[in-house]
């Protein structure tokens, strides 16, 4: 696991046995209940080497537990179904069948073993929604798996529960908070040294110490990490040992200590490598390349910089990629260099937008993979209940035999009067499922769209008040220097371009937060806020827009729908300004009927519609999804030289 360790049910101690003597074993047991157990072990084998026909075996064995009332064991074997999912990187089914495996759980009755297996599947469902950045339900489920093993006070799994949630704060670098829980962690420790999780103890102190010196507190952060390498060499593990590198490096760094810094954090980094995951080999890039840009090897940083924000990406640790792009965007202001910077920190924006959408498509297929796991719980349900009433069939049958004919008739007529009702309820029922499930969508659409918008406006502000204020402090050191320093002309006129690139990197940052929340948005309505977008467009001389309304300055438009409308006008317009070759736009938005309609005309050189079901371009995507979460209708009008025309329909079902 990237920050943490999957926790099983079972310790599968037979792991070494063939496939051949583990299927003996499962013919040749006495009892159902341990055929099933050994049925168990033969299938997490079998995943090593088949793993869909492994996880076809644990639905089989799961429904057959189920239906002869072995419901722990039951929910044991979903608990390793899940980790198998995720070992597998099907992280979308692994959530799916944890959170059916913690309802399967909850119920049973107490014991020691549920205990156990409930705290597990809290444990690992904490470790996939961190990896999908759902910071806050990871901790949720963090903290339920705590509470069940402090009821078993099982020092080994508080520990790894502990370090898990501690690497939540470090993503968002809280590091007292984060500091606080590897304290925890190490309690653990030393309640149970003998049995605990000696790793899980030596990366938990030595990522404790190096909080520690970025917090300034050297003195107690070299204790705990003189401690974590003693450890390291009685109880040696290569990913505690990149965590002692890392932390010694970070010592240095703390300490202006550059070139050790660097040596530590380099053998770091190549032990990453060797370890072959990707987590550290991001991390310890990160903090080789800040070495290099603090000794002024500029290339050297950047290639390590550039190598970390590579596989941050590729691997979608979302965090790390942000604080990344923040450290280069600040490594090129430092040197100077600060049309890179403005570039860096442009990336830095476009990267954190497209981060909001992939959460949203991450959603969805969770979702998914919710729906066709209950759709197979049902199914195996359905099962159950199709044996159940086979055998009270054949009983019935028997008794029937001396039932007489006049008996049979009634029965029949009842069972008809019966059925005909039973399907009246079934129907009825249906349809409150279908009113439920519209009802469900249009919640998860609000929801998604009001999370997209929080995060651009939390980005804007970021960008205004962060870079904005990093951009004019650095014009007005610039401006003293000019009051103060003696140039030459030729450096005279240098200096004034300087800061003429300054003024419009602050000018296009100011456009860009702008664009992300528009003020006359929030304060004016709907129907200011196009005006103003579209006449700055005209304004700009790239594109002449003529904006229309009809009844939208009375119509009650709320704040939601009037983002998603301004988002669509938004990036319609900004598909003209880079595909079209246009020279006239008009923009008309009207209410009629409480139904919202939108049209976009363009006089510029079409293109064939054909094209748009091969697009992969984010533009016509943000728009479809928009449009879908409403509920509307896009028709879209266009042919090589004739311009184009978009019409689009909103119902009222948005207040």
């Amino acid at each position: 696991m990237l920050c943490g360790w999957l926790l099983c049910s079972t310790c599968l101690l037979a792991q070494t046995a063939g496939l051949d003597s583990l299927k003996r074993l499962a013919d040749r047991a006495a009892s159902d209940s341990q055929r099933l157990d050994h049925l168990k072990i033969y299938a997490a084998r079998l995943c090593e080497y088949d793993s869909l026909k492994g996880v076809q075996l644990f639905e089989t064995i799961i429904g057959e537990a189920r239906q002869r009332g072995y419901l722990l064991l039951a929910a044991d074997m979903m608990l390793e179904r899940g980790i198998i999912h995720y070992n597998r990187g099907n992280y979308f089914a692994s959530i799916a069948s944890d959170e059916a495996t913690e309802k399967a759980y909850l119920p049973l009755p107490e014991s020691k073993r549920r205990t156990w297996g409930l705290a597990a599947v809290q444990n690992n469902l904490g470790i996939a929604y961190s990896l999908f950045n759902d910071l806050p339900l990871a901790q949720q489920y963090y903290q339920r798996a705590i509470g069940q093993f402090e009821k078993l006070r099982d020092s080994s799994a508080l520990i790894t529960t502990w370090f898990n949630m501690a690497f939540l704060y470090i993503d968002i670098q809280d590091w007292q908070t984060a500091a606080n829980f590897l304290q925890r962690s190490v309690d653990h420790y030393r309640s149970n040294a003998e049995q605990a999780n000696h790793n899980a103890f030596i990366q938990s102190r030595a990522r404790q110490a190096a909080i520690l010196f970025r917090l300034r507190r050297m003195g107690e952060g070299q204790r705990i990490l003189l401690e974590a390498e003693s450890t390291l060499s009685r109880f040696y593990f290569q990913l505690a040992h990149i965590y002692c590198l890392n932390a010694r490096g970070e010592y240095h760094a703390a300490l202006g200590q550059w070139p050790q810094a660097l040596q530590q954090h380099m053998q770091g980094y190549q032990l990453s490598l060797q370890y072959a995951d990707p987590y550290y080999v991001a991390d310890e890039a990160w903090a080789v390349g800040r070495a290099f840009s603090s000794l002024n090897q500029t290339d050297s940083a950047k290639w390590y910089l550039q190598k970390a924000l590579d596989v941050a990406k590729q691997y979608n640790y979302m965090p790390k990629v942000k604080f990344i792009l923040r450290e280069i965007a600040t490594d090129f202001a430092r040197r100077g260099q600060y049309q890179q910077a403005w570039q860096a920190a442009l990336q830095l924006a476009n990267y954190s937008d497209t981060v909001v959408v992939r959460q949203n498509h991450d959603r969805l297929l969770l979702n998914e993979a919710r729906y066709n796991n209950q759709v197979q719980v049902q199914r195996i349900s359905s099962l159950e209940k199709t044996t159940l009433e086979q055998s009270i069939s054949i009983r019935k049958k028997s008794l029937l035999n001396y039932v007489l004919i006049a008996a049979t008739v009634v029965l029949i007529t009842v069972s008809a009067l019966g059925y005909r009702n039973y399907k009246q309820k079934q129907q009825l029922q249906q349809q409150q499922i279908e009113q439920l499930e519209t009802d469900k969508q249009l919640l998860a659409a609000e929801a998604l769209m009001r999370g997209e918008e929080q995060e651009r406006t939390r980005l804007a502000k970021d960008l205004h008040d962060g870079l904005g204020g990093m951009l004019s402090g650095v014009k007005f050191s610039f401006q003293h220097m000019r009051d103060n320093l003696v140039m030459t002309p030729d450096n005279q006129a240098a200096f004034e371009r300087s800061l003429d690139m300054l003024n419009s990197s602050i000018n296009e940052l100011r456009r860009v937060a702008h664009n992300m929340m528009p003020e006359s948005l929030v304060k004016f309505g709907l129907d200011a806020a196009l005006s103003d977008f579209c006449s700055s467009v005209t304004d700009s001389g790239a594109l002449e827009v003529r904006y229309q309304s009809l009844h939208l300055q009375q119509a009650s438009v709320s704040q939601q729908l009037s983002i998603a409308v301004y988002r669509i006008v938004q990036e319609l317009l900004s598909n003209v300004l880079k595909h079209a070759a246009a020279t006239h736009a008009l923009v008309q938005v009207s209410m009629q009927n409480q139904v919202l309609q939108i049209t976009v005309e363009d006089d510029g050189k079409g293109f064939d519609k054909q094209q748009l079901a091969d697009s992969k371009g984010m533009g016509w995507n943000n728009i479809r999804s928009r449009i879908d979460y409403l509920q509307g209708k896009m028709d879209i009008r266009s042919a090589p030289g004739e311009g184009t025309s978009v019409f689009i329909e909103l119902p009222p079902i948005w207040p």
